[in-house]
């Protein structure tokens, strides 16, 4: 299921008001919304990908975020609507939150956050971005992906054609970056829910058999998972 950014905009816009003070009604109200954590060379973006298939939900990847927040950046229009979506309660969570300088000052993060709020109502998969930090524990289900250093490196060995000794320091620093960036949304972030619903190691699993293994756990938690096409 891919859209192009304007399209996901009027979608976000389109879903009603988001309020924070309703993120206590139950996941079977929701369209599937799903946080990906990954570790660097967990096959996380190919698993991303086809559970997003098997859901029937837009998948947001850095790369569609960038080109969502540019094109409302761009619409004065366009992002306040955004604004007046994700306003009151959430908006002066935002505020205490990306008013710490040692995150990051720029107003582009803003609008990422508020962009990641504004797809709660539309449902989705999330890759990164801190995404199960900033959205309500009881509506989204939040997964991480994970695997051995070993297993990983030559992954990105494989998929970057580069050297095992090589990969292992982009692993290495790549989930250093990650981690680090996690730990200070959780510390400075007044509501960060901490935690995942289900961590896999993907070390035992291929992408296509870790998606069956994260719609099981979802049903089991109570989250409405649509029946799966034929």
């Amino acid at each position: 299921m891919t859209h192009s950014p304007l399209h996901l905009v009027r979608s976000i816009l389109d879903a009603g008001r988001y309020e924070a003070d309703k993120s206590d009604q139950t996941s079977t109200l929701m369209k599937p919304l799903v946080t990906v954590s990954r570790y660097y060379g967990a096959a996380g973006s190919n698993a991303s990908r086809l559970l997003a298939e098997r859901l029937g939900v837009q998948l947001y990847d850095k790369e569609l975020l960038n080109a969502i927040v540019n094109q409302t950046k761009e619409d004065k229009q366009l992002l306040a609507s955004l604004d007046e979506r994700v306003s009151g309660l959430v908006d002066d969570i935002l505020h205490s939150f990306f008013s710490k300088k040692s995150i990051t000052s720029e107003a582009y993060f803003r609008y990422m956050a508020k962009v990641i709020l504004g797809i709660a109502p539309i449902g989705g998969v999330i890759v990164g971005r801190a995404a199960h930090l900033l959205l309500p524990r009881k509506t989204t289900f939040r997964v991480r992906l994970e695997g051995s250093l070993e297993m990983c490196a030559k992954r990105i060995a494989k998929q970057k054609d580069i050297k095992y000794e090589k990969a292992v320091k982009l692993v290495e620093e790549s989930n250093k970056e990650r981690d680090k960036f996690e730990r200070q949304v959780a510390k400075r972030f007044p509501r960060a829910e901490q935690g995942f619903d289900l961590i896999l190691n993907t070390d035992r699993f291929s992408p296509e058999q870790t998606v069956p293994v994260i719609v099981a756990a979802m049903a089991e938690a109570g989250f409405q998972v649509p029946a799966a096409q034929m």
